[in-house]
């Protein structure tokens, strides 16, 4: 009875152990499991998500330029004197009537007084010729009537040439003995040296005419342009005005024009759009650089995302949408992949036209290289 007694507590004992080896095996397995999950999820990417609102982009265009006079007066002369005095400087502030540069001018005046001598001269010689034509005529000599009348059309010639050049170089005596300024304003170039005639084809002061407001010019990218027009209003902020904003507005907008690389200095090449500002203050002398930054806001768009979030790759434009799928251990966090359309877009955001709801969950950045399908952490 007792052998009986004993196989039975053995037997009873040994299975006890089999259940606890079991427990402790499944328990292992489940610790081991949910160990290992852990271990891979921390392995994951972390992904952060938005979903698409409904809003407006806004267009920035920013830059800057160098303020010009938008009128200059450019000063020539006709001679070529040379300069005895040049009484400014660039940047110099000049009044209308003040007096430029002043030339030497012995010679025209000697040129002058000979050619007022030739002439006079001429003169006498034709009031003999009349009175010899006359005296000729009582003699009804023809052929020498002939003779005398063409030595008084031939002195009469010489006359008016001499009266023409009599007359431009009293002109010019007039005119360019000294060079006053046309406008006031303040000089931007100075091309009459002393002792030296002015440059063919050079200005001998030019003169930025300040009464008629000044203009600044700045570059932009093509793909800005769309975003301004001639007659906008900004406000230009100039920092060696103490940060001053000056209003401006938009009065021409063309193809930049940049020199090619090739070395043909005659050849030139578009590049972006040259803008120009109009613009009046009277602390603005010249030189001054101004900057921009003007903003277009668009109408409304039903779905906007952040630009992070939009990828392509030669199947087209798409983005990933976080998707959740139900495991043994919980919930899993995949990617899926979704075509969709775009339209406008600016610095930070793109307009969806298609391809996702506004309950969709768009991945719009991750911690590390992300494709279709993976498995991923969720960033709560």
């Amino acid at each position: 009875m007792d052998a009986l007694m004993a196989a039975a507590d053995g037997e009873r004992a040994k299975k006890k152990g089999i259940r606890k080896a079991i427990v402790t095996f499944v328990i292992a397995m489940v610790a081991l499991t949910f160990f290992s999950n852990t271990l891979l999820g921390i392995s994951l990417a972390e992904v952060t998500t938005e979903k698409a609102l409904a809003g407006t982009l806004s267009h920035e265009v920013t830059g800057s330029g160098s303020v010009e006079s938008a009128e200059t007066a450019d000063v020539y002369v006709e001679t070529n004197w040379v300069a005895s005095e040049v009484e400014v400087k660039v940047g110099d502030k000049v009044e209308a009537g003040q007096e430029l540069v002043v030339f030497k001018t012995r010679e025209t005046e000697d040129s002058l007084k000979d050619n007022q001598a030739r002439y006079a001269q001429k003169q006498l010689s034709l009031e003999k010729l009349q009175e010899s034509y006359q005296e000729t005529f009582r003699s009804s000599d023809e052929k020498q009537m002939r003779s005398i009348a063409r030595d008084i059309e031939s002195t009469q010639l010489d006359m008016q040439i001499l009266e023409r050049q009599i007359a431009n170089q009293q002109r010019q005596l007039k005119e360019f003995s000294r060079i006053v300024a046309p406008v006031g304003g303040i000089v931007t170039a100075v091309n009459a040296v002393k002792g030296a005639p002015v440059a063919s084809g050079k200005a001998a002061v030019s003169i930025a005419d300040l009464s008629k407001g000044q203009q600044m010019k700045a570059t932009i990218d093509d793909a800005k342009a769309p975003y301004v027009a001639v007659g906008d209003k900004t406000e230009l902020i100039f920092s060696s005005l103490n940060n001053a904003r000056i209003a401006a507005q938009i009065t021409d907008i063309r193809d930049a024009v940049s020199s090619s690389s090739s070395g043909q200095s005659n050849q030139s090449t578009p590049k972006g759009k040259e803008i120009t500002f109009t613009l009046k203050d009277d602390r603005l002398k010249g030189g001054e650089t101004g900057e921009f930054d003007i903003v277009k806001k668009t109408a409304s768009f039903r779905a906007l995302l952040p630009n992070d979030a939009v990828r392509e790759d030669d199947q087209g434009t798409y983005v990933l949408l976080l998707k959740e799928k139900k495991g043994p251990l919980g919930t899993e966090y995949v990617t899926q992949r979704a075509n969709v359309g775009i339209g406008d877009a600016d610095d930070t955001k793109t307009s969806i036209e298609n391809g996702i709801t506004p309950l969709d969950k768009v991945i719009v950045s991750s911690s590390k290289s992300i494709a279709d399908g993976d498995r991923v952490r969720a960033n709560d």
